[in-house]
């Protein structure tokens, strides 16, 4: 099919010419003024290419060409005048955004040049857009199926309150998590974050979700509970970075409900919260670079007392690296100031709140990562 072309004159002279000279590369329309080719563009467009005579009487060809950008963004605005003063130029390159300024008579060869010229730029951007709208299906397919891995509802654990929220980014990231029961004494959760945005970075959470499910033999050591440092040394080995191109944080925990201690291990994840019932503030980031690295650095397990009262706030680094539109990010600091200012607040109220505060801070940036947080309160 050959490429549409609309050529815009109040001569029908010129109109005629382009018409006979153009019509075995091009399919060409004519309109012999500003208005009726608007309506040919809204009831007959879209076109690759428009090209407009500069002096029109009831409009003229620059303000045209901004309408036609405003009808069909995509379609190729070009002018053909007589009147080739420079101040013209400019503004029909500044308000009408024109591809090409040519003047009359111009040369058959070049016109027919230049309008081909214009054709490859229309064809390589009408391809970039279809693919850019796969790729959008795609990423918004990866995250869907991403959301569908995250906890359903919350586990029966009778001496844990419970409350997540995640709210993913504009661009689909890496941040997975889940808390489960894994006997009547324990439970286990994690806070997951893999590097970079997009569909490769979604389905690498997905698969480190798997590989920590409750069946899974990477809990498991000798018939036992594997101690976190056990399981990020599989991890490492099992999501080597030459492999996968990616690498991730995770914060690891096993909470031991009846004897009220947190085992936790931490691979290069942010520092992890624990606001105690005193009113006290810690941070846990227990030993270990990323996941991926080939265990350049040991990884290491830690325990503490995890107290009726105390509650324990897990996050990934959208939050405490999110920017404002002064590019300050809210910062681990600003994070345990409210903390600290609402130790007494239920997970529900403290989650809400810091989400809140961060939308506060990051006004219209809002939107830039994933943020995720977990909350545990022993009751």
């Amino acid at each position: 099919m050959k490429p549409r072309i609309l050529f815009v004159d109040d001569d029908p002279n010129i109109l005629s010419a382009m018409k006979v000279s153009l019509h075995r590369h091009f399919k060409v329309d004519t309109a012999g003024s500003p208005y009726e080719a608007l309506d040919q563009l809204r009831n007959s467009g879209p076109y690759s290419i428009v090209v407009s005579d500069l002096r029109m009487p009831g409009m003229d060809g620059i303000t045209f060409l901004s309408k036609v950008r405003e009808v069909n963004p995509d379609t190729v605005r070009m002018m053909l005048t007589g009147h080739a003063d420079l101040e013209s130029a400019m503004n029909a390159v500044n308000e009408g955004r024109i591809f090409r300024f040519l003047t009359k008579p111009a040369p058959a060869e070049k016109l027919l040049q230049t309008l081909r010229t214009g054709i490859e730029h229309y064809n390589l951007l009408i391809a970039f857009k279809e693919k850019q709208r796969i790729l959008d299906e795609d990423l918004r397919a990866a995250a869907f199926i991403q959301e569908r891995f995250l906890p359903r509802k919350k586990p029966d654990l009778p001496t844990l309150e419970v409350y997540w929220k995640f709210k993913p980014s504009e661009y689909v990231g890496g941040d997975i998590f889940n808390i489960f029961k894994l006997d009547d004494k324990n439970t286990i959760f994690f806070v997951t974050d893999i590097s970079g945005h997009g569909v490769a970075s979604a389905l690498l959470a997905i698969s480190v979700h798997q590989s920590l499910q409750p069946g899974s033999g990477l809990l498991y050591r000798d018939g036992k509970i594997a101690p976190p440092e056990y399981v990020l040394e599989n991890l490492d080995n099992n999501f080597p970075i030459e492999r996968f191109d990616k690498h991730f944080t995770i914060f690891y925990g096993i909470i031991n409900c009846e004897e009220k201690t947190l085992t936790y291990g931490s691979a290069g994840h942010s520092p992890q919260l624990m606001l105690r019932g005193d009113g006290s503030l810690e941070s846990f980031n227990s030993g270990g670079t990323v996941i991926g690295l080939g265990g350049m650095v040991p990884f290491e397990s830690s325990t503490t007392e995890f107290n009726s009262g105390d509650k324990l706030l897990c996050y990934t680094d959208g939050v405490i690296e999110y920017e404002d539109d002064n590019e300050r990010q809210y910062s681990l600091g600003r994070l345990r100031e409210f903390c600290s200012n609402h130790n007494e607040n239920a997970p529900e109220t403290l989650v809400e709140g810091i989400y809140n505060d961060i939308k506060s801070f990051g006004g219209a940036s809002f939107g830039q990562d994933d943020i995720t947080m977990l909350c545990m309160e022993m009751k």
